[in-house]
């Protein structure tokens, strides 16, 4: 016996571990894709610098979001602000492709009073469903579960006028039957 563990031991010293090669080829991976996004997207955004402009400086309440919303293992802050954010800041990226898509139609476009307040608040309204929707389900769900509980009391009731009190008493368990039928 003593010398199957010194074997199994000896085999499992030889045998390099895979996982550090995992890892190191995931990282490397991972830094090569990441230079390639970089190589590939770095000039898309140049070739389309008003539509970035624009889409930059819209989606903002999106990036905070994110950012303050790191720390939490489910994400949901910014997926909401971002749904909505997106929505309002769309119709005024299409009127800048059909019409002006140049970076000073980008500015013109931002700097409008309307263009802010629909863009930013489409993102508080998002941020107003995120805050309000989970307590409104919370409700729902609350006066769901009361109203159950007064079928089940008044179907109770009817029990106890049917069959007597002996149906509201709990019912006794065997090893306690055993005990008092053993005395």
């Amino acid at each position: 016996m003593a010398i199957a563990n010194q074997r199994n031991s000896a085999v499992k010293k030889a045998v390099p571990h895979k996982g550090g090669a995992k890892k190191a080829s995931a990282k490397k991976d991972t830094v090569i894709g990441s230079g390639l996004s970089f190589l590939i997207l770095f000039p898309m955004f140049l070739l389309m610098l008003p539509t970035t402009l624009l889409f930059f400086f819209s989606m903002l309440p999106t990036f905070g979001a994110l950012i303050l919303d790191a720390k939490n293992s489910i994400k949901y802050k910014w997926l909401t602000i971002g749904g909505l954010n997106f929505a309002g800041a769309l119709p005024f990226l299409f009127q800048l492709w059909f019409e002006d898509n140049t970076v000073d139609g980008a500015i013109s476009i931002f700097m409008r009073f309307s263009s802010m307040l629909i863009i930013y608040g489409s993102a508080l309204i998002g941020l107003l469903f995120y805050k309000t929707i989970p307590l409104l389900v919370l409700g729902f769900l609350e006066m769901n579960d009361q109203r159950r509980v007064l079928a089940l009391r008044e179907m109770q009731k009817k029990f106890v006028e049917k069959w007597g009190e002996e149906v509201t008493i709990a019912p006794v368990s065997r090893t306690a039957v055993k005990k008092q039928t053993t005395r």
